[in-house]
């Protein structure tokens, strides 16, 4: 190797990285993955992971940053829209509505398991149409 003379690799092979399209900068690396060894990887790894997380922390400032700018040209604070998106939906599902009535007033909405009442007034030999609540 000559004398670099502190120059980065990029520079010393006179690559112009960002000249590079995504694709293609992605593909150098992997071309140079498949040359490395066992533990030259697990180092690129180390090194990759804490790019990573310090690239994703300035992406979530700068997230954060950007969403309190719009909130606040809503005349809102960022820690109400978010209040606003995580509140829980209060909407309940509405009950069946009663399809039998005992002779004790029971109900049932014939849906799911037959309720005890009804199996045995039907083990008595009663239809279930004898128990239908009809319009009134």
């Amino acid at each position: 190797m000559a004398d670099r003379q502190g120059d980065s690799v990029v520079e010393w092979l006179e690559i112009d990285l960002h000249k590079l399209s995504g694709i293609e900068r992605v593909t150098l690396i992997d071309e140079i993955l498949d040359l490395l060894t066992v533990q030259e990887l697990g180092h690129v790894r180390e090194s990759a992971d804490k790019k990573r997380a310090g690239k994703l922390k300035d992406a979530r400032s700068a997230f954060i940053t950007e969403m309190r700018e719009k909130a606040e040209q809503l005349d809102l604070t960022f820690e109400e829209v978010l209040e606003m998106e995580t509140k829980p939906k209060t909407r309940k599902a509405a009950s069946p509505k009663a399809k039998y009535r005992s002779p004790e007033g029971e109900e049932w909405s014939g849906r799911g398991r037959v309720v005890k009442w009804m199996l045995e007034l039907e083990a008595q030999g009663h239809s279930r149409d004898e128990f239908l609540i009809r319009d009134e």
